[in-house]
């Protein structure tokens, strides 16, 4: 048995859907907002086609797989990205870059990363474009200077990711002289040793090649010329005491570079080489008498060496 009241509560209309209004005896007229209804969300079976304006099921892909399989162009490109140039068409002429190939060519590790790029500035300074600059030509150059590995890192760096040539420098020499080469190189200055079978010019000669390959060594020269000497065979050092006409380190560091300089421009007539070394100790172990003039020959050595040291220190008193 119902109520009054209970009876006005079903029979009052719901405040949040209010039903939608239509005139029963106008059925011509349009009706403005008509609802939609999903049928598949509704459960009425879902033979509806799919609603338009996204929102449903993903469109499908229909390519074939000739076309799946096809390579695109997306992402397509180098890594030296567009650069504003005033002229208004450019283009590397072909004698520009056999010259750059030709003239400083890098493969990859165990090149010169740092005289590499000594060598590409130097060819690229007198080449000049209208309309370019300098900093704009030599990155449009520098990608045919590499070969091989190098080449091969060059194009797998990301699309136009490189704007300058002194990105492109840092990038290069992050990847081909990093941090853990220049402590090896400053390691081999520091720790310079004369091989056993070096002459005096082939020992300068490696030394000064660790120095040019290491350009950020940070050492003074009197600490280059220090490390130097200290490296020599004792013989050695005796020798470059007499050519000093005493104490080699009691010279100025500018005096001792040149004095070295100067014996290895003339390296015949101070070096003993190994081969030298090899046939005098062959024909020493064989001829007793030989080996006997070998040890006078160094005893008269040192004392000419003493005798040169004696005199330069009353010189100098």
């Amino acid at each position: 048995m119902r109520t009054r009241s209970q009876s006005r509560n079903q029979n009052r209309p719901q405040q949040q859907a209010p039903p939608v209004v239509v005139d029963p005896f106008n059925l011509e007229e349009p009706i403005d907002n008509p609802p939609v209804v999903n049928m598949a969300a509704n459960g009425a079976g879902g033979a509806g086609p799919p609603p338009a304006g996204g929102g449903g099921l993903p469109v499908p892909d229909l390519r074939t797989m000739e076309e799946l399989c096809q390579p695109s162009l997306d992402g397509r490109g180098g890594p030296i990205a567009p650069i504003a140039i005033q002229a208004t068409t450019f283009g590397l002429k072909n004698d520009m870059i056999q010259q750059v190939q030709n003239s400083c060519p890098f493969r990859g590790p165990g090149d010169d990363a740092n005289k590499h790029l000594d060598k590409f500035l130097h060819v690229t300074q007198s080449m000049k474009v209208n309309g370019v600059s300098d900093d704009a030509l030599r990155l449009h150059l520098f990608p045919y200077s590499l070969q091989d590995r190098a080449a091969e890192w060059f194009d797998r760096l990301p699309r136009n990711s490189i704007n300058s040539f002194d990105q492109m420098a840092k990038i290069f020499l992050g990847k081909y002289f990093p941090p853990s080469m220049v402590t090896k190189l400053r390691n081999d200055i520091t720790n310079f040793r004369q091989r056993p079978d070096e002459s005096l010019f082939e020992a300068w000669e490696r030394y000064k090649l660790s120095i040019d390959r290491c350009p950020n060594h940070n050492m003074l020269p009197v600490t280059q010329i220090d490390t130097f000497y200290n490296g020599l065979t004792l013989r050695h050092r005796d020798t470059i005491n007499a050519a000093a006409g005493g104490t080699f380190m009691k010279r100025r560091p500018e005096e001792c570079y040149d004095l070295i300089e100067n014996m290895t421009t003339h390296h015949n007539d101070w070096d003993t080489s190994a081969q030298r070394n090899e046939s005098s100790s062959s024909i020493t172990s064989s001829n007793p008498e030989i080996a006997s003039l070998k040890l006078q020959m160094e005893e008269m050595n040192r004392n000419l060496t003493r005798m040169l040291q004696t005199k330069t220190n009353m010189l100098m008193l």
